[in-house]
């Protein structure tokens, strides 16, 4: 007999935009809606084995919890059928099952009645739940005195000493201090050694990698893949490097040219277009790393200035800046400029890896002032995005580092 099975689970919310329209659909019997739905779980459906440890991933709002809470029993699903057999312990929010008005002695009575231990049964197991939550004095200390962190202390020390079948974990590993996360683990570890059935949700790779025997990785409610620990990780993280390095679109849109970042242009100068080149002189915003690319600057000066400052930046989404030059950096003295210019910047290898990165091209009075004040001639800045690719062989990060491998065997030691 397997001690979970779910089949075809669906959890679904209704979300009321205004007070009142919960009450107002009551009085409809229903028959009319004032809600709309989110589905947090989509017909999910799997089984785990006896004795098995399997690890829960995915992103914020992936439903993690959402399946956790399903299988203890706190919630409840929409459709599908779940299959629980054997005692379940569960430490889901720290403070489910915890009277912030009582000590932390009264809860962990309270918290085991819920669990459905008696009395005596309880006072036998406070004292290890007690040493193994590490409160001392504050155990009788009311709760809303605690920290998060000591909430799941006293949670998960009493999820693991009263008598279960199955634990559920969720997220216990990503608060409190390190001691007592490897405690968690250590327990987690000596439970799946008796043959206890564990399922844990976590955002630490590191640790579901280490005693979980398999994953399942939920994206936005829907089952994204079920297997061994090692290749659903592999199959996240590069999931989640695809996903963290793509631009979806400019902050700023290209064709409005009203919007500026800078809320004091010195004027003089309009920037009329930005393009980019590859080696072969071909207009593109996809380039290989490694490779060479050409920037050019049309621009109008309609009040003469005395040498300008030409830049261009490569920040990553979140702002990073990953690269930039300058015209004074290569000791350029353009003179006296009024007219029509265009300006054309060669990279010769752009040692980008995998990724798209904001291009910001700006021209300033001088680079002092490019670095310390918003005081540009004109500034395009997010509006262009420029997508860089490369193999695996390139490696990972941010830069291409050329590299070569050799492993020479040396005589053993003695």
């Amino acid at each position: 007999m397997k001690p979970v099975v779910v089949r075809n689970l669906t959890k679904d919310y209704k979300i009321y935009s205004r007070r009142g329209q919960k009450f107002k659909e009551m009085l409809t019997f229903n028959r009319r809606a004032y809600h709309d739905t989110k589905r947090a779980l989509a017909d999910l459906s799997f089984t785990v084995e006896p004795g098995e440890c399997v690890g829960i991933i995915g992103d914020n709002g992936s439903g993690k919890s959402t399946l956790l809470k399903i299988l203890a029993r706190t919630s409840y699903p929409t459709a599908g059928e779940i299959e629980i057999n054997g005692e379940v312990s569960y430490i889901l929010d720290p403070s489910t099952g915890f009277n912030p008005e009582f000590s932390g002695r009264e809860n962990v009575h309270i918290k085991c009645a819920l669990l459905g231990l008696t009395p005596e049964q309880t006072n036998e197991l406070f004292p290890v739940i007690h040493q193994f939550s590490g409160l001392e004095e504050r155990i009788d200390h009311p709760i809303k005195t605690y920290s998060t962190g000591m909430v799941v202390r006293l949670g998960f020390s009493v999820a693991i000493h009263v008598p279960f079948d199955i634990l559920l974990v969720d997220e216990v590993l990503a608060v409190g201090d390190y001691l007592f996360q490897r405690k968690c683990i250590n327990a987690i570890r000596a439970f799946k050694e008796q043959g206890k059935t564990i399922l844990v949700s976590s955002h630490n790779l590191s640790d579901v990698s280490n005693f979980c025997d398999r994953l399942i990785m939920l994206d936005d409610g829907k089952m994204a893949l079920i297997g061994r620990t090692d290749e659903v990780v592999k199959t996240y993280i590069e999931a989640c490097e695809t996903r963290f390095s793509r631009i979806e679109s400019p902050q700023i849109p290209i064709h409005d040219q009203t919007l500026a970042c800078c809320s004091d242009l010195l004027g003089k100068v309009s920037i009329l277009g930005v393009a980019f080149f590859d080696d072969q002189g071909n207009e593109t915003t996809s380039i290989r790393s490694g490779t060479g690319m050409t920037v050019r600057i049309r621009f109008l000066i309609e009040e003469e200035i005395e040498n300008p400052c030409l830049r261009i930046q490569f920040l990553r989404n979140d702002g990073l800046l990953v690269a930039g030059t300058n015209s004074y950096r290569q000791d350029l003295d353009f003179g006296k400029l009024k007219g029509h210019y265009e300006a054309f910047c060669h990279f010769n290898h752009m040692n980008m890896l995998e990724g798209d990165y904001y291009a910001n091209v700006g021209v300033w009075p001088d680079e002092y002032q490019s670095f310390v004040s918003k005081t540009p001639y004109d500034i395009h800045e997010y509006r262009y995005i420029i997508s860089m690719h490369s193999g695996r062989n390139d490696g990972g990060g941010l830069t291409l580092a050329p590299n070569e491998w050799k492993l020479n065997k040396l005589e053993d030691f003695k």
